[in-house]
């Protein structure tokens, strides 16, 4: 007689999930003037070599938009990836392997689909941290020329929904410490470089376009540069409607395999 194969659900009560992501924030606010560097002042950094070094070589870059008004909303938008990605893969793979956090969580009534969301969630609070001061200091050195601008906040949050996804799958198949560093060299870095943050996209060649117009940071970098502009159309909403599609296709896909990776 043939044994049923029961699917996982992937089902959550919001509560567990704030309990996941309060534990991360209380853990956060113990070191936070430590992490207030990957948040704040590397980005900045990033933000004034680029706009303000690199930019006073570059002749305007497009039609009345400066080279230093068309890279800080790219940075921007950019940047909203690190803080989500490496913490739901570096930090997820520390708390599930070698602090055992993710044992004690599972313990409590906490299921693996709300330990996955609460991940994933902080990720994106993350990111909007990282967005909100970035966003900040080039308000504040005259690169944002539209009030749409305060809308990126939303898009670095659903940048982080995506690449804390992301982060949170590699760091349930990742078969070593060793081997995590690979998300940030090989995917992270290239995806971060050619996503239209630094140069217009149609710069590149004709073999390439295609490849960075799927990046999954691309579509939030062209919106967060509609938005700094005041330039928003049909173009960044479908970049925003892929953005969606994504971070719901890897919630799942990270659930699962965080299933796999504890239970199985």
């Amino acid at each position: 007689m043939a044994t049923a194969i029961s699917t996982p659900r992937v089902d959550f009560r919001p509560r567990n999930v704030y309990g996941v992501w309060l534990r991360h924030w209380l853990a956060f606010k113990a070191g936070w003037l430590v992490d207030s560097s990957a948040i704040v002042i590397e980005p900045v950094f990033i933000l004034l070599a680029v706009g303000f070094g690199i930019g006073r070589f570059v002749e305007n870059i497009s039609e009345g938009l400066t080279y230093q008004e068309f890279v800080a909303p790219g940075i921007i938008a950019a940047n909203a990836m690190w803080p989500a990605l490496f913490n739901c893969s570096w930090g997820a793979y520390q708390r599930m392997e070698n602090h055992k956090v993710y044992e004690t969580m599972i313990s409590a009534p906490v299921n693996l689909s709300e330990l996955a969301a609460g991940e994933i969630v902080w990720g994106a609070t993350r990111s909007l941290m990282t967005t909100a001061a970035v966003l900040t200091i080039a308000a504040m050195l005259g690169l944002i020329d539209s009030p749409l601008a305060i809308l990126i906040l939303p898009v670095g949050v659903l940048i982080g929904l995506v690449f804390g996804g992301m982060g949170l799958i590699y760091a349930s198949i990742a078969p070593s410490q060793h081997s995590m560093m690979l998300i940030f060299t090989l995917i992270g870095t290239p995806i971060f470089f050619f996503s239209g943050a630094f140069f217009p996209i149609d710069s590149l060649h004709s073999a390439v376009q295609p490849i960075a117009w799927v990046m999954p940071l691309t579509g939030g970098v062209h919106a967060a540069r509609g938005l700094a502009t005041g330039d928003f159309g049909l173009g960044e909403v479908f970049g925003l409607l892929y953005l969606g599609g994504l971070a719901v296709t890897f919630y799942p896909i990270a659930f699962l395999l965080l299933r796999r990776k504890l239970v199985l």
